[in-house]
């Protein structure tokens, strides 16, 4: 062989070799057979229902407030003197009762000032009197002499009324003395309980010194705050109605039973709420003693509502709610909503009794979403294309 055949066979041959390699792994490929495609399965969502049921019950409203006193009296010193005597009720959270001398201001210029005013009055009298006694005679005078009219000054009228206006004034300032007198003694204006002191034995108090604060303890009332719809709610004949008022006390629900007794009547400007007032009866004598200052929940029932479907409040969102059907196929209802609060809806319209409410939260509801009922056996897996994706179902 020709050197010149030697170096053609040494470029082809690789070529030969690297076609035929090709050759062979194409074939190999086209051999293998495709995998078995199988159809994706997506089993449908488990979902829990609840039925429907139109209602006719009040509605309960809720409020909460401080509880305060009825009366509460910044007791204020009438008039001025050195205190000598203290009642040993008359201390921080005391018990008095209608009447009761609290303090005892020292009253020896007053009694003095009483006599005096005695005295005066007495003098006044006196006087009147002598002048009555002057004008009759005056009176008899005058007709003895001359049968004219005799003048006013004649009769000593001016004289008269001079003396009766000095007795006006003497029976005023007696008057006025004797209340200095009664004012040097301080009573409790009703049954009450002692706020706070601010004075003590033996101090120098001048008219208008603050003595102390005390409430009345047999009657408490509560500020409610609400909303002008729920105000609505209650209907023109709230005077009267019951009040429950609730609060949380070492893990234990303590109750009390009050009554409305009066409407403000006016929208607070800032709050934009409404304010009623209830009561409560001798709040310190009851098993459990009601304190002022407490700050305690209120509810009061509404007037009747009608046809009413009140769900979970989680249920309700962007005026929907999910329900299925009989062939377990869930649909998106349009509903009215007629009031919420903190764990419930209440709907008008849009839900019929009897329609089964789904309870279980769904990421992703679509209308006419295949589902599983809790009570149901498990379905025919969905084929994968159905329209939307399922995501999991998470369980109340």
């Amino acid at each position: 062989m020709s050197a010149r055949m030697k170096n053609v066979f040494r470029f082809i041959f690789p070529l030969i070799i690297l076609v035929l390699c090709g050759l062979i792994a194409f074939a190999i490929v086209g051999m293998k057979q495709e995998p078995e495609k199988k159809e994706e399965k997506i089993s449908a969502p488990l979902v829990e229902t609840l039925e429907a049921k139109l209602i006719t019950s009040p509605i309960t409203i809720r409020s909460n407030g401080v509880f305060k006193p009825k009366h509460q009296t910044n007791l204020i010193a009438e008039v001025s003197g050195r205190i000598i005597s203290l009642s040993d009720d008359f201390a921080s959270g005391g018990i008095i009762k209608k009447g009761s001398v609290l303090a005892q201001i020292d009253a020896s210029d007053y009694e003095a000032a009483l006599i005096d005013a005695q005295a005066n009055l007495q003098r006044a009298q006196a006087a009147l009197q002598e002048e009555i006694a002057r004008g009759k005679v005056a009176k008899k005078e005058w007709q003895g002499t001359t049968s004219a009219l005799p003048p006013e000054l004649g009769l000593r009228k001016p004289q008269l009324a001079r003396e009766k206006a000095s007795l006006r004034s003497a029976q005023a300032a007696l008057a006025r003395a004797k209340r200095n007198l009664e004012r040097t003694t301080i009573v409790a204006p009703y049954d009450a309980l002692i706020n706070k002191r601010m004075a003590d034995l033996g101090q120098f108090v001048g008219t208008g010194s603050s003595l102390g604060v005390v409430s009345s303890y047999n009657v408490g009332e509560i500020r409610l705050p609400m909303s002008n719809s729920d105000y609505n709610l209650l209907g023109k004949d709230i005077l009267g109605a019951s009040v429950t008022l609730t609060r949380m006390e070492n893990a234990q629900e303590k109750q009390w039973q009050a009554k409305v007794v009066r409407d403000e009547g006016v929208i607070d400007e800032d709050s934009r709420m409404v304010y009623l007032v209830a009561q409560v009866t001798n709040p310190y004598a009851q098993p459990d003693k009601l304190k002022f200052g407490t700050f305690i929940n209120a509810s009061i029932a509404s007037k009747q509502q009608n046809q009413l479907v009140v769900l979970p409040s989680y249920l309700y969102k962007e005026g929907k709610v999910a329900t299925v059907d009989s062939d377990n196929t869930l649909h998106i209802n349009e509903v009215e909503l007629f009031r919420r609060d903190k764990n419930n809806v209440y709907i008008s319209s849009g839900l019929n009794a009897g329609e089964q409410v789904a309870l279980t939260k769904i990421e992703h509801l679509y209308e006419g979403m295949k589902v599983r009922l809790t009570t149901d056996q498990p379905a025919e897996p969905l084929k994968s294309d159905a329209p939307g994706q399922l995501a999991a179902v998470e369980h109340k």
